[in-house]
């Protein structure tokens, strides 16, 4: 009897020790591998989700804070679930700029506004389809907002005249004479 119960109890001391040694799921941040994660995000960063235009174009409105950072949104293609393998700006923008890559099967668009711009801007994105024939427009209206921006005002060098006579001073040598002694033995 007693070896009866050491069975059980053992037997259910291991089960009880396979269910504490399973690992946890962990999620994967999907972008700790994009090269670009490197640079500082806005603030404030809204993007609408993008819409579909009667002419077949695409648009998107965008919010964002001119602190130095971006603001940016994904985009795959809606046939494939790919990234555009081509794409390029036709209408930069007046007041940032703008960057797009392909990363983890997406197309990144990428806005930063010049620092302490506040108003409005607007660029617009051709994307070529994997059949290269098709093109789609993408135009993205920014709305940029610039509270509690300020740029840093440098620090003034004091100025230093040394002041330089303007009367210019030469210098000559007097010339040696050599005189010779005449000597007599």
């Amino acid at each position: 009897m007693r070896l009866q119960l050491s069975f059980m109890l053992t037997a259910f001391l291991l089960g009880l020790t396979a269910c504490q040694k399973q690992q946890a799921v962990t999620k994967v941040d999907p972008e700790a591998a994009n090269p670009y994660k490197y640079a500082k995000k806005s603030a404030v960063c809204q993007v609408s989700p993008v819409t579909k235009q009667a002419d077949g174009s695409l648009k998107a409105t965008m919010s964002v804070r001119s602190d130095d950072g971006y603001c940016q949104f994904m985009l795959q293609q809606d046939n494939s679930k790919m990234p555009y393998p081509s794409f390029g700006v036709t209408n930069t923008p007046e007041n940032g700029k703008v960057f797009l890559y392909n990363f983890n099967n997406h197309t990144y668009i990428r806005y930063t506004p010049t620092m302490a711009y506040a108003g409005s801007d607007k660029f617009l994105v051709k994307l070529i389809q994997s059949n290269g024939q098709v093109k789609t427009n993408l135009s993205v209206d920014v709305m940029v907002d610039a509270t509690g921006v300020s740029i840093p005002k440098p620090i003034a060098q004091p100025v230093t005249s040394r002041s330089k006579s303007s009367v210019k001073r030469t210098t000559h040598r007097k010339s040696a004479r050599t005189v010779k002694k005449k000597t007599t033995h």
